[in-house]
């Protein structure tokens, strides 16, 4: 059955109060892919997806979401700022005899330079705390921003390695995490901020000393999901659908017909439909 946030109750009461016309019970597969379309949009839109568990007694023709989704996403370790040009590049020095630049640094203090920004651990942009080699029993976290919001779960967490391999932060016993604060000062942990973006955020010195990438480093299986489908959701996708609806039915009605600015309604019925949706960008 398609998977849809309002049902075609919703949609008829949407077109009856904008006083617009077509049978749904005449064109219920009509109404069925109205809805459909505006659904997975949404989701896309706003990054987040509404469920319930329960799911809604008069939904016959429309299958409701009683559960979170799942999602499996690439990511990058965030570095701390761009590269610039040359900057990987080793420094040359031409020494002369009385040069200024004998006094500055010496071949030994350049190479130290060098090492030190070769260590992909000091490339990551540190969000909490401090990275440092010598004090690895205070957390230094990364922060990591999920495609989607209102995270429940994490079911893997794989993090690169030295070697390039990844190991699951989730499955392994030498880590401890979950979603929620009350796993801070752990090796990782999942934020859930105001308007459900969810950030992950990972401990610098949980990770292998010397990674072989920052790049793609970080492959995460979530389940996201808010319980509740909010009435302006229902609402909204209702008169979006009811706009679709209404447009595709008055094609079909003949032309001597009484049909007063169907457009017009339509367009009207999208505007309040994104008035709605506005709380939740």
């Amino acid at each position: 059955m398609p998977t849809g946030y309002c049902t075609l109750g919703d949609l008829r009461r949407a077109l009856r109060e904008a006083e617009l016309p077509g049978d749904i019970g005449q064109d219920e597969q009509l109404a069925v892919d109205a809805i459909v379309a505006e659904t997975e949009p949404l989701v896309k839109s706003l990054k987040r997806h509404w469920f319930e568990p329960g799911g809604i007694d008069e939904a016959t023709a429309i299958d409701i979401p009683t559960g979170p989704k799942t999602r499996d996403d690439e990511h990058d370790i965030p570095r701390h700022g761009a590269q610039v040009h040359g900057a990987s590049e080793e420094e040359r020095y031409r020494y002369r005899e009385n040069s200024d630049a004998l006094l500055e640094s010496d071949p030994r203090h350049d190479r130290h330079r060098r090492e030190e920004r070769s260590d992909p651990k000091r490339e990551i942009r540190i969000s909490i705390g401090e990275y440092d080699d010598y004090r690895d029993d205070i957390p230094a976290y990364t922060r990591i921003r999920f495609d989607r919001r209102d995270v429940d779960a994490v079911n893997e967490l794989h993090v690169i390695g030295a070697d390039g391999s990844y190991t699951d932060w989730v499955d392994s016993s030498d880590y401890d995490g979950g979603v929620g604060k009350t796993h801070r000062g752990e090796d990782y942990w999942v934020r859930i901020n105001n308007g459900g973006w969810s950030e992950l955020y990972l401990d610098v010195h949980a990770m292998d000393d010397d990674l072989a990438s920052l790049s793609n480093a970080v492959y995460v299986d979530l389940d996201y999901g808010h319980e509740g489908i909010p009435r302006n959701v229902r609402r909204a996708v209702a008169l979006r659908a009811g706009a679709e609806f209404a447009e595709e039915a008055a094609i079909q009605i003949p032309e001597n017909a009484t049909v007063y600015n169907v457009e017009t309604k339509a367009d009207r019925m999208r505007e309040k439909a994104d008035e709605l949706l506005e709380v939740y960008e």
